[in-house]
């Protein structure tokens, strides 16, 4: 064999050794990429199989929470409908009860001894020696009357004198009118100092609403049995009228 032919053989060699490297150094690439890929894939799948897991978990716990508020104001739109209808029919009651207070005055002995002991209890609550007193126009003549026992009633128990002057030039509302929303008064006498810095309000009105407010606990435990419409729920009534 000549030394041309060896080294075509060399050659034809190192070509073949080069071409198997390369096949061997491809076939790795190819290999080591699928695993990266395969790596990348799983990693791709994982991260979003983790969000749609969040994101179900999400939208199920706002739905979780969108239904405890509707619960919730259905609940709270209930209650507040019972209250309304409670506060109603309390209401109501307050009204007769102030119907049937402005009708004292047609008993004139009868109203005439509560305007003098009206008139005492101001008189011993002010503790002045000089009051002026306001009233209904219509009870100016019964005030009159009475309030020489009121003085003497006061002296006794106090040993002091009061002089008190009955306001002529202004008077109380008058009695109520049934459909009338005009301000009214169904009896009784506000008592001023004579500079007007102390007042003793002692109407009729003013005592039942004295009377309403605390006896409230009482009054619907005997018309509801229950605990329902305390001042807080009449706020919370007046301040959903006012959103309305």
């Amino acid at each position: 064999m000549s030394d041309q032919q060896q080294k075509e053989e060399q050659i034809e060699k190192m070509i073949a050794n080069i071409i198997g490297d390369s096949l061997e150094r491809v076939a790795e690439i190819r290999i080591r990429a699928e695993y990266e890929f395969q790596e990348a894939k799983k990693k791709i799948v994982k991260e979003e199989k983790e969000r749609i897991d969040k994101e179900y978990q999400r939208k199920t716990n706002q739905v979780k929470i969108e239904k405890r508020i509707a619960q919730s104001n259905l609940i709270n739109q209930s209650r507040l409908k019972l209250l309304q209808a409670k506060f109603r029919f309390v209401q109501q009651i307050l009204a007769e009860a102030h119907f049937h207070l402005s009708m004292i005055f047609k008993n004139e002995q009868k109203y005439k001894k509560i305007l003098e002991l009206l008139i005492t209890q101001g008189l011993l609550k002010m503790m002045e020696p000089q009051v002026i007193l306001q009233c209904r126009k219509c009870d100016l003549k019964l005030v009159k009357e009475v309030l020489p026992a009121s003085i003497k009633e006061y002296t006794k128990r106090t040993d002091q004198i009061c002089k008190v002057v009955v306001l002529e030039s202004k008077f109380l509302p008058p009695p109520p009118q049934k459909g009338s929303k005009k301000p009214s008064c169904s009896g009784g006498v506000v008592l001023n100092t004579a500079n007007g810095r102390i007042t003793c309000t002692n109407t009729l009105d003013y005592r039942l609403m004295l009377a309403y407010d605390g006896l409230l606990p009482k009054i619907r435990t005997v018309l509801f049995k229950d605990e329902i419409l305390d001042k807080q729920d009449e706020k919370t009534i007046k301040i959903k009228k006012e959103e309305n």
